[in-house]
């Protein structure tokens, strides 16, 4: 499947379920990388697997959205 068809397949379903905002295939290849990185794995290999490039700072703004809440002293207290 082409980027664009996967944009157009997304683009279809978000407006089917009247979801707001922009949505495209990149959401897919940001959702993977933060579900990926929530899961444990090391950013190099999330880097690889989506293929961003070796020290990509967009990827870096991913893993420190994910890192930022998983490491946040509100967690694990009940709040």
């Amino acid at each position: 499947m082409t980027a664009e068809a996967a944009a157009e397949v997304i683009e279809r379903l978000a407006d089917a379920v009247h979801l707001s905002g922009a949505w495209s295939g990149h959401s897919l290849r940001r959702g993977f990388a933060t579900a990926a990185r929530a899961a444990g794995h090391d950013p190099l290999e999330i880097a690889r697997a989506g293929g961003w490039a070796d020290g990509s700072r967009v990827l870096a703004r991913y893993m420190a959205d994910v890192d930022r809440v998983k490491n946040s002293p509100l967690v694990g207290i009940g709040l």
